[in-house]
């Protein structure tokens, strides 16, 4: 009976030692350790995170399916190429998603949830130049609150995904740093905790627009 325990805690762990490779993964990438072309060997990975191949493994092919890194005959995994042409594209998606999260979010998100997110909003307002993992930090908290609230896991999931993709692509072109308002932020929480569903989606259709519209600027050398 105990060896059918153990080997049923193993299997249980197993998925969560896999989400905890994979999101130390997600976090090398943010943090622009790995660029596009360079070369992923598992072996090494996995002495750099003090892990067993299989959940490095696992990981890697969770990151090749959200098509973060690609696999290439007799070179191994490599990080991914990103395009401004994917980028917008990705955006664009996000933009649908997001708006119809934030009209499904609209009145649900706990007022302390509010509360906190206000204030971690306006603490990030006050810093000079935040780091884009501060400025990651809070918008995560923002952008999966609404979310979450939109009570639909797959649409959250997606959201997630997305997001992530689009920081990764951020860290990818360092030393460009994205701008963070304070007011505009506020703005979006404020129109989801009104409760007004077509408040709440047209505030964060403009949201992902105005993001959009910045960083292409900035790509292109107008700002």
């Amino acid at each position: 009976m105990s060896a059918i325990l153990n080997t049923g805690l193993l299997q249980a762990d197993k998925p969560n030692l896999t989400e905890q490779v994979y999101e130390q993964l997600v976090d090398i990438l943010i943090r622009g350790e790995l660029r596009p072309g360079d070369v992923i060997v598992e072996r090494k990975m996995a002495e750099r995170l003090n892990a067993s191949r299989t959940p490095v493994r696992e990981a890697l092919g969770r990151l090749e399916a959200e098509g973060l890194i690609y696999k290439q005959p007799n070179r191994g995994v490599t990080v991914s190429p990103f395009s401004t042409e994917a980028f917008v594209e990705l955006l664009n998606v996000r933009q649908l998603l997001e708006a119809e999260a934030a009209r499904l979010a609209a009145g649900r998100i706990p007022s302390e949830r509010v509360a906190s997110i206000r204030a971690s909003i306006a603490a990030l307002g006050e810093l000079p130049s935040p780091t884009l993992a501060e400025i990651w930090e809070v918008d995560n908290a923002l952008h999966g609150e609404i979310a979450d609230a939109a009570g639909n896991r797959l649409l959250a999931a997606m959201i997630r995904e997305l997001r992530r993709r689009t920081h990764v692509f951020n860290a990818y072109r360092n030393p460009v740093r994205p701008k963070f308002s304070a007011e505009e932020n506020t703005a979006l929480l404020d129109a989801v905790a009104s409760g007004d569903e077509a408040r709440a989606h047209d505030a964060m259709r403009s949201h992902i627009e105005g993001v959009k519209t910045a960083i292409i600027d900035k790509l292109a050398g107008i700002r």
